[in-house]
């Protein structure tokens, strides 16, 4: 059989949609389904059964999927030298997370439902994020928290050890944007509604920082950032209300379980996010 034949069927068996997986291989999706035929045909069985919006793999689809990884990723460790493991999490956690052998981080794109693609198909081995993952080809571990809290230049005008609501509701704000939502951070931490008055809008926990310390602005700013906002001039600063920790998630998918190097990889990042207390 074309190798070629076999990451057809594999992409349409991961995304469950002949036209995505036909993107993904960046050809047509009449091509797409003329190679999930002849894959049918040559293998003798069906693979999936059609739906008005998806395709469904069958058992023989489930069997043959777990059996063609193991012949490509052999493959692989043939042709090719050892790929470093890909891990994807915002700046927040990347920069909590010391270097490891064989592992390369990127932060994570805007867009969450982009890389739980890229984590289906292989592109990406471990997510490690505070995002809602439904599908159950994921494996989803929590692995701690974060504090939220408020930073602002420690010589302020107007505020000083402390913040009251009516100082942060007066106060100049920089907004950390959430693309995918369109929302900034501080919206989805908390239950209180703020017309607040945002002069800067950024991308980044660092640029938030930043910016704050060439400003009299407000921030928000995560527990894995309060060394730096200490040395760049910041104070840290208690809410005057409730903001709910950034929850840390390892995200892999299941056929990565029993992979020996992408385990230890796993309990590397355990190790340096996870609390005493929760290990």
């Amino acid at each position: 059989m074309n190798l070629n034949l076999i990451k057809h069927f594999l992409a349409a068996y991961d995304f469950k949609s002949i036209s995505k997986a036909a993107e993904h291989m960046n050809m047509t999706q009449p091509s797409m389904t003329a190679a999930i035929k002849n894959f049918e045909e040559q293998s003798g069985k069906i693979m999936f059964y059609r739906t008005s919006r998806s395709i469904q793999p069958t058992e023989d689809a489930h069997y043959l999927a777990e059996q063609c990884r193991e012949i490509l990723g052999r493959l692989d460790s043939v042709f090719e030298e050892e790929r470093k493991l890909k891990i994807c999490c915002p700046e927040v956690i990347m920069q909590a997370l010391p270097g490891y052998e064989g592992v390369y981080f990127v932060e994570t794109p805007a867009i969450e439902y982009s890389i739980l693609d890229k984590l289906r198909t292989g592109e990406v081995d471990i997510v490690v994020d505070d995002i809602s993952v439904t599908d159950h080809s994921f494996i989803v571990e929590s692995i701690g928290s974060q504090k939220l809290a408020l930073a602002c230049r420690k010589d302020h005008p107007t505020i000083g050890d402390t913040i009251s609501l009516e100082q942060f509701k007066n106060a100049e704000h920089i907004m950390l944007r959430l693309k995918d939502k369109n929302v900034s951070a501080l919206e989805t931490r908390t239950e209180e509604a703020f017309e607040r008055n945002v002069v800067r809008e950024v991308s980044g926990q660092s640029n938030l920082l930043l910016n704050a310390r060439n400003s009299d602005a407000v921030c928000i700013v995560s527990e894995s950032m309060f060394n730096l906002a200490e040395e760049l001039g910041l104070k840290v600063l208690e809410p005057p209300f409730t903001l709910r920790n950034y929850e840390m998630k390892m995200i892999y998918h299941k056929r990565s379980i029993q992979d020996q190097r992408h385990a230890q990889v796993r309990e590397h990042i355990k190790k340096h996010l996870t609390p005493p207390s929760k290990k």
